[in-house]
């Protein structure tokens, strides 16, 4: 008897293992999103924060892959290469050149990409709203005049200074566009081109006696090498305007304006999914970040006053951000 109940038993158990299998099998794999930054710097980190928190707002579930290429376009080949090998669902780039890669290497995978200045000039839409085949994404184009203007208000440089990162499509183009923009409004440019950021303190020196204010826009080589021209053009009591906030918040540059990159994050996500749910990514119009409550304002007061530069109490009011006394205040 007794040998008869262990036998029941254990044909249960079988069938009950047998059976947990087949439910396990029944489970529909979860999607993989790889996500591949061209360098770490804050504004870049700040979109992909936002990438993942709106996922997760969302409820979406996948496996994400997070890859960092360096600043190295070696490596972004091979992050395109393991995302290809890998047969993402979506592959996200965040910058320029990282996004480039992918579209390169990933003709059938949906590709949404996020801080692209110029899609179209990068070979990656046909106009500012429409992708390529498999491409959607959201921009991250300043409004270099308007900035400019703004600038000129608190101080009236004539011989405005820029360094840009030649490999990058969107620096390129933004480099043109203030030239553009500063024959218009009677300022002389002056450009130091770089290929690394390791190159920025150099370009600096190289222009602190011909300029007699620095702009940067939105290079991510400027962005993780912030400080190197900060501290330069602090030394040689050169103001530095920023077209976006977030490499700023160290302090440094005068006067800072742009919009929100871990916002921008936000908007990218909401593509991811609807690509995930069925969407085809060139059916998504591309998106930028043109609501004014994502602009923001940044006013260092500690190297305003330093080099002798005064704000209005209506701009200090209307500021975001303040550096005061070395602390950053936010509003």
């Amino acid at each position: 008897m007794k040998k008869l109940l262990f036998i029941i038993l254990t044909v249960c158990l079988a069938l009950s293992f047998t059976a947990c299998k087949k439910n396990e099998a029944k489970k529909p794999e979860l999607p993989t999103i790889g996500i591949a930054k061209l360098i770490s710097h804050n504004s870049l980190n700040d979109a992909e924060k936002g990438i993942l928190d709106e996922l997760k707002e969302l409820n979406i579930h996948a496996n994400i892959d997070l890859q960092n290429a360096n600043g190295d376009l070696n490596i972004s080949s091979a992050i395109a290469s393991k995302f290809k090998s890998d047969n993402v669902d979506v592959a996200v780039g965040i910058a320029t050149p990282m996004t480039v890669t992918l579209a390169n290497q990933l003709p059938n995978t949906p590709i949404v990409f996020t801080a692209v200045t110029d899609p179209v000039k990068a070979g990656l839409a046909s106009s500012i709203t429409q992708g390529n085949k498999n491409i959607t994404g959201v921009i991250d184009a300043i409004p270099i005049k308007e900035q400019l203007i703004e600038f000129k208000k608190v101080y009236d440089f004539k011989k405005l200074g820029i360094i840009y990162t030649t490999s990058e499509t969107n620096s390129v183009s933004m480099a043109e566009t203030t030239k553009q923009v500063c024959d218009e409004l009677g300022v002389e440019l002056i450009v130091q081109t770089i290929a690394t950021p390791a190159e920025v303190k150099q370009a600096a020196e190289s222009l602190v006696s011909r300029v007699d204010a620095f702009y940067c826009f939105t290079d991510n080589s400027i962005a993780t090498a912030m400080s190197a021209l900060t501290d330069t053009a602090k030394q040689n009591k050169i103001p530095v305007f920023g077209g976006d906030i977030t490499p700023t918040l160290n302090g440094g540059v005068v006067y800072a304006l742009g919009f929100s990159y871990y916002e921008m994050g936000r908007m990218t996500g909401r593509l991811i999914a609807e690509v995930l749910q069925g969407k085809k990514a060139e059916e998504l119009p591309i998106q930028s970040l043109n609501d004014p409550k994502f602009y923001n304002k940044l006013l260092d007061l500690d190297t305003a006053k330093l080099l002798g530069i005064t704000f209005s109490d209506e701009l200090i009011n209307s500021a975001q951000y303040l550096i005061k006394d070395g602390k950053l205040i936010t509003k």
